[in-house]
């Protein structure tokens, strides 16, 4: 389940840092669950999710606005532009 959750934690950040203002941003759980997940009503990805939720609040980095809508911290808008910048450098796969 680590594994899960850290990939899951890279890939809201990504997103998060893909999105035009990402310090104003506002994602919420449809958006996670449309954008992030490839089997969104598999249980381990929704629970991987909702970890990973978890562990960015925890971290500073990400911060619920209203129930199940999320926004980042200063310190998540850095993580999140971070995040893109590693992915943008990953070599493309064929």
């Amino acid at each position: 389940m680590t594994d899960g959750v850290e990939s899951m934690k890279k890939r809201i950040l990504t997103y998060f840092g893909t999105i035009s203002s990402p310090a104003h941003g506002t994602l919420t759980i449809r958006d996670f669950n449309t954008q992030l997940m490839s089997k969104m009503f598999h249980a381990s990805e929704r629970e991987s999710l909702a970890i990973a939720l978890d562990e960015l609040m925890a971290e500073g980095l990400v911060v619920e606005r209203s129930p199940k809508s999320y926004g980042l911290t200063p310190q998540g808008v850095t993580a999140a532009g971070e995040s893109k910048a590693a992915k943008a450098s990953e070599p493309t796969k064929r």
